[in-house]
């Protein structure tokens, strides 16, 4: 299915999609001012499309915290 690619390739595909994955998740997480549905439907977009859903969050998703 993979060709020839080994096992430690697979590893390593997998860590670099993974990280950033986590990255953004919990960038998602912290944000204070998504309400808790919004968040979801991030994660979803970040789950089911991959780099575009972490480029957008990182782009377009995120705002500001008001400032106190």
């Amino acid at each position: 299915m993979h060709g020839n690619l080994s096992g430690w390739h697979l590893i390593i595909l997998a860590v670099i999609w993974i990280i950033p994955f986590v990255v953004t998740v919990v960038s998602i997480a912290r944000n204070r001012v998504a309400s808790g549905t919004a968040k979801a439907v991030w994660v979803l977009i970040a789950l089911l499309v991959p780099w575009i859903g972490l480029i957008l969050w990182f782009t377009i998703g995120r705002t500001p915290a008001p400032a106190d």
